[in-house]
Order: C-alpha cells, then structure tokens, then sequence
C-alpha cells in the first residue's frame, strides 16, 4: 500500500479524523519520513494521524535529521508491504511490536472465484458454501449492492442506521462490548465513510432481504486492494451461515472488479483463517534518536506497554475486558431466557385452535423472526409460502407450516 494509495494518508481521512479526536492539535509532517502524519501529544510523544482506527500505514525512512530528540509511534503497519528503511539515518531506532493479527486474500493467483474455491477449500465444503447461497436465494429476495464512487446521502444515512442496529444485535448476542461502536468512534466512521465513498477511497457492500439490509461491510479500497474494516450480519439469518455467503459475494465483486487483495484486515476470526492465503502480524513501530536518552527511555517504556497488551491479549485478558465493559454499560434488565421446545407436527392443529399473525406487520412477534427463518431453512420454501399462526388464547405456543412442513415452536417459562 503505497502512502499516495492509501485511504489513510488521503486529506479527508486525516482531516475528519483529527475533527473528531484532536481538534486542537497541529498535524505535522518531517522529512525524515514519507507516508505518515503525526501529532505532538502532552506527553510530547508523536503519534501517527489515525492512531489504531487506521486498517495498516507504510513508511520510508530518509536520511535527513528532523527526527533528533523526538520519538514517533506509528500504529498498524504492514510487514508485508515491505516498508523501506534502507536510506534510514544512522541514529534512528526502530522498535517492533506485534500486535493484532491480520489475514488477506491474494486474488492475482487465482482466475476467478471457482478457481479461488476449488483451490482453497475441500469438496465437500465447497458443496456447503453452495447449499448456503442456494437456501438463502430460495427463501427470501436476496440482493447486493456495492455503494462505491456514488450513493444518496439519505440512503447513506439509512444504512448507516441499520448498520448500528445490527451490530448492537450481534454484539448483545455475544455480551462483549465493540470499540468501534462506541459514540466517538461511530461518529467519526459516519462522517468519514461519505467522503470517503465518493472518492471511490471506501465503499458499502450491503446484502438485502428484499428492502432491508441482512449484512453491511465498510470497507476501504486502494487502487488494487479492498480492506474489510467493519462488517456485520443479521443474527436472525445465521443459520444460512450468512458471513461466509457475505464475504463470498465481496470476493465475486473484487474478481469482477480486477483487484489484487481482499484483506480481511485486523483481528482473529476463524473464516479468516480458512479463507485467507497470507496470514500477517499488524505491528506498533517505535521510531526514536539512538542518541537521546530521553527519547530512547520512553520509546523503549512504550515497547514494553504495548508487548504488555500483547502478552494479556494471548493469555484472552482483552476478551474478559470487552465483556466486563459490557456488563457494566448494559442496563439491568429482567431475566428474558426461555427455553424453547421445537417438534415437528404431521398435521396442523383445528383452524378454531389457530390465529394467523405476520411478523413482519405486528412488531411484537419480531422475536419470532430467527425461529421462521431457521423453519425456511429446512422447509427450503419461500417466504410468501409459509404460514406462522399462534394458538388461540395462547402467546407461547406458534406454528410454522408450508405444504412440506409443520413445526410447533413453544416457550417455556
């Protein structure tokens, strides 16, 4: 990712950003380096414009002084882009921190999305990606869009929306809390992505359900490469296995698209691993004056903090502190957990048992949204034809019926 192509060092990202979180700093630029910004913080440290919020920064060391008795921390660099530091002056040092672990996919060995699957993936797991796309195309309106150069503001602001609901879904599921939807955070992704878009430097990659977004990815792009930053999916959808038929229609649009790379970008996930051809470290750099011994004290206090987080991330210190801040954010709530009995019917009960009901019109069955589409899945049947009714008198008991299949589905308090 060279410094002129990348989103990160483009004007708009830097601009919004230092908006949202240093508007009282200056950004500054020194010979010494090409490729990264930085800002002077109170502990006269510099830090790079974009900080962790950045999906990877390359550099190249010059041989000129300015860098003399500063130290400079750059976030999320890319070992693999080969950062060049072969003209780097004699008194620099540089510190290397592995962080977070990174995955992409390198499109140009491959010919097109068949030849990426065939040799990525086993026989039988290629027959299950399928069966997925199929049963989704087949029980409801599935679309995609790619918002990418061009999109409506009041659309944007739509998605952007739908977007927050979705996560809060997903992440209330999994009780942990999510960095970027903290209010700082999300109000710098909202600003920034619009701008972005239409500079063709970002893109939405949005999957329908006929008009409602079941999966949003923002992304970022370069002039050969697509950065997922943020995605999500609709937890109702989950038994379609609707992040892998995600990310396999980002992966169509960048093989129609030309592009070198899909990187999957920071962060452990296990279809990363399976999907990926390169698996990458994101690394803290530390840059400091070899000859300052103050700027060589706190660049090396720093390594020391940031191989600190790194030790208690492996030892899943961060996943019990993502949950912790959960907890301690969410608002006390009556204990909601039913257990649910599903059984199979081979008849539907008497009609006068029976009240029909839409879950989609009456929003107080919307709770009953992911047992249906668990239904569609085994019915195989399109959504327009099948029947949800409750039992008369009876706001526990619910069956789902097509001409193939009847299922009684019960909550037991």
């Amino acid at each position: 990712m060279e410094s002129t192509n990348s989103p990160f060092s483009a004007s708009t990202f830097q601009k919004i950003w230092k908006k949202h979180f240093i508007p009282n700093s200056t950004v500054e630029s020194f010979k010494f380096i090409d490729g990264v910004n930085f800002y002077k913080s109170k502990l006269a440290l510099f830090f790079n414009v974009g900080k962790n919020l950045t999906k990877g920064n390359s550099y190249k060391l010059n041989d000129v002084p300015d860098y003399k008795n500063k130290t400079f921390i750059i976030y999320d660099v890319l070992p693999h882009l080969d950062t060049e530091q072969s003209n780097s002056p004699k008194g620099i040092g540089v510190l290397k921190s592995n962080q977070y672990p990174g995955f992409l996919i390198h499109l140009d060995k491959f010919k097109n999305i068949d030849d990426y699957l065939l040799n990525t993936f086993s026989k039988n797991t290629r027959m299950k990606m399928r069966k997925f796309n199929k049963r989704l195309d087949a029980c409801f309106n599935i679309s995609t869009k790619m918002f990418f150069g061009n999109i409506d503001k009041e659309e944007y602001n739509e998605i952007f929306d739908n977007f927050m609901i979705l996560l809060k879904k997903r992440y209330a599921e999994k009780q942990v809390s999510y960095n970027n939807m903290q209010a700082s955070e999300w109000a710098f992704y909202k600003e920034v992505a619009y701008p972005l878009i239409l500079e063709k430097k970002a893109s939405l990659f949005v999957v329908y359900d006929n008009n409602i977004p079941i999966a949003i990815t923002y992304n970022y792009h370069t002039k050969d490469s697509l950065i997922d930053a943020i995605t999500v999916y609709d937890i109702d959808y989950s038994k379609f296995n609707i992040g892998y038929v995600n990310n396999l229609k980002i992966l169509n649009w960048c093989f129609d698209n030309n592009l070198k790379v899909l990187d999957f970008s920071k962060g452990y996930f296990d279809y990363k691993k399976r999907m990926c051809t390169l698996e990458y470290d994101f690394e803290y750099h530390i840059i400091y004056d070899k000859k300052s011994i103050l700027s060589k004290l706190k660049a090396h206090i720093y390594y020391n903090f940031f191989e600190l987080k790194t030790y208690l991330r492996h030892k899943k210190w961060d996943v019990k502190l993502h949950r912790f801040t959960y907890n301690l954010k969410s608002k006390k709530q009556e204990k909601t957990n039913q257990n649910v009995e599903i059984k199979k019917l081979d008849v539907l009960p008497n009609s006068d048992e029976l009240i029909k009901i839409d879950i989609k019109e009456d929003t107080k069955y919307n709770f009953l949204t992911r047992y249906v589409n668990d239904f569609l899945y085994l019915a195989i049947k399109p959504y327009t034809d099948i029947e949800v009714f409750k039992i008369n008198n009876d706001e526990s008991i619910f069956i789902f019926s097509s001409n193939t299949l009847i299922q009684q589905v019960e909550f037991i308090t």
